[in-house]
């Protein structure tokens, strides 16, 4: 079965789906829709039947669809989910999935009563070095978790706007807030710090330069989970320690370290994380069944949770629950 894509935002993440997609037979990008129509009509000519509209929803009316990819600013979502998913059409969406809670629940709520098929675009949790990571787990228990996305500023102006992107936090390190949680299991309480300052000559900006997340876990483990937008290019630092009794395990973008009594093994991804995600999401809306997907949309929705969390104490300056999904 032949599966009909189309996609609401054509810029640089898309791109890489994009890429992805061109390498499975059976999925047939016809559709696209992007404010920037240029940029829309660049990335058509990649698919011979790809058609290019003025408008998302005329895009879901006329496409004869059976999937969408939403690949948006955190920002800008707004009823393209809704929509989509009111049509039947199943999800594939980027993270972050929202900027506010609300905003994340309501989608959540619309793709539950039309029962579609979700997910959401954590591609670290597809890597063959976190499932390395997630068998440790499994059966060893960790005290102490410490993340990082240490890195510069994104040139894209909404990127430095709270309202924009919801602080790195939740624009960046909610990769490194998921694969925790992956790991690790739930958050249920968090307490933030941020500083500011160091940008004050950038119009418009308003988010921390940098901040740090103690983390409590249903498990008893803790964890801190900090970020920085302050590093000049090649200093970036990006992942996750996780510290048990003898155990450390270091892992980035593409390793995993592992050191134990008798081990200090440094093991390198060899998968395409976002080319494993987009076969997995084709192969699930052909077969009409999601249940080997690895993030769907309530995944995604419980480590927005967290996210959120880390920016009302940002604000409060108190320890913060986090909302739990029954």
């Amino acid at each position: 079965m032949s599966v009909r894509i189309g996609f609401i935002g054509t810029g640089g993440i898309a791109q890489t789906h994009m890429r992805g997609l061109l390498r499975i037979d059976t999925a047939d990008v016809v559709a696209m829709y992007d404010v920037a129509r240029e940029r829309a009509e660049a990335a058509a000519r990649q698919f011979p039947a790809c058609r290019v509209y003025d408008s998302y929803q005329r895009m879901l009316d006329e496409g004869r669809l059976d999937a969408v990819y939403v690949c948006l600013p955190p920002f800008a979502h707004e009823r393209q989910e809704i929509d989509a998913a009111t049509a039947g059409l199943a999800l594939f969406v980027e993270k972050p999935i929202a900027t506010t809670t609300e905003k994340a629940i309501e989608i959540y709520e619309a793709i539950t009563a039309a029962g579609v098929i979700s997910a959401v675009g954590y591609n670290w949790r597809w890597l063959d070095t976190t499932d390395r990571a997630k068998a440790i787990t499994a059966s060893t228990r960790f005290a102490m978790a410490l993340g990082y996305w240490m890195g510069g500023m994104p040139g894209v102006d909404w990127w430095r706007r709270k309202q924009g992107s919801g602080g790195q936090a939740v624009e960046q390190t909610t990769h490194i807030f998921d694969l925790a949680r992956y790991l690790l299991g739930e958050v249920t309480e968090v307490y933030a710090l941020g500083f500011s300052g160091l940008r004050r000559d950038i119009p418009g900006y308003d988010i921390e330069d940098t901040t740090t997340a103690n983390l409590q876990f249903a498990s008893g483990t803790i964890g801190n989970i900090s970020s920085a937008d302050l590093l000049p290019p090649g200093a970036d630092k990006v992942g996750i320690d996780l510290i048990g009794r003898d155990i450390r395990l270091e892992q980035g973008s593409r390793t995993l370290t592992v050191y134990g009594s008798n081990e200090h093994t440094t093991y390198t991804a060899t998968v395409d994380p976002y080319f494993l995600e987009d076969e997995a999401f084709v192969k699930a809306v052909a077969g009409k069944d999601g249940s080997h997907l690895r993030c769907d949309y309530r995944e995604a929705l419980r480590t927005h949770f967290v996210t959120m969390a880390v920016n009302r104490s940002l604000e409060s300056h108190r320890i913060e629950a986090v909302r739990q999904l029954s």
